[in-house]
């Protein structure tokens, strides 16, 4: 693969920057190039100086890096990341939590898929999964939606998905599958509809979204 391609750099977010990471010197060796180790405290540092780092991270030590990094969140659109060693579905506000996510990879992938996926980001695409596509489609169609919807009532993103989803004569298990959320979630978010509506039920809120939002 040629050099010139790695204008864009991918460093590897983790604890401790001195410690052996056997997987990131493998992938190193793919892809031809050095995967430079950032500890919390430098993403600071990186976002001043490398405006298109890419950051590697290791889903399994997130959850002790994100205590690490609440003064920076990735969500931080300076920041694309790749997500890898995955070991179960992400919800929507985790996927979100990675702000410009561009790869996503479960855990016992084969490292060479995991290349060829870290050079497309490199080279600007994404390498994200069906599933995780269709989250992140769902949610910002959701944000688009919200400007459709009468100021006079006080809905929320979610209340208007759900709304919509009534709409189109979906059931609570339906909506459940469809939002990535549970059948009693939805029930509750129903109630609340419902209230804010001055509505009985699922009937009265379809019928009033059929007359104040566009499908």
């Amino acid at each position: 693969m040629a050099r010139s391609i790695y204008t864009r750099t991918i460093s590897f977010l983790c604890e401790d920057s001195s410690l052996k990471q056997p997987f990131i010197d493998q992938l190193e060796q793919k892809l031809g190039m050095v995967i430079p180790r950032i500890i919390p405290n430098e993403l600071l540092l990186a976002l001043q100086q490398h405006k298109h780092r890419i950051l590697l991270v290791d889903y399994h030590n997130y959850t002790k890096l994100k205590s690490q990094i609440r003064a920076l969140p990735l969500a931080d659109k300076s920041f694309e990341t790749i997500v890898f060693n995955v070991s179960q579905r992400l919800t929507t506000d985790e996927l979100l939590a990675f702000g410009h996510l561009k790869g996503v990879f479960y855990k016992d992938i084969n490292i060479d898929l995991i290349m060829r996926g870290c050079e497309a980001v490199i080279n600007g695409e994404n390498w994200l999964p069906r599933k995780v596509t269709a989250q992140l489609l769902f949610h910002y169609r959701s944000v688009v939606d919200t400007q459709t919807t009468p100021a006079t009532v006080d809905l929320t993103a979610r209340e208007i998905q759900i709304l919509r989803c009534l709409m189109n004569g979906s059931s609570n298990i339906q909506i459940a599958e469809d939002m990535f959320i549970s059948e009693f979630t939805v029930k509750s978010h129903l109630q609340k509809i419902f209230k804010k509506l001055g509505a009985k039920n699922r009937v009265q809120a379809a019928a009033w979204a059929k007359q104040h939002m566009r499908n």
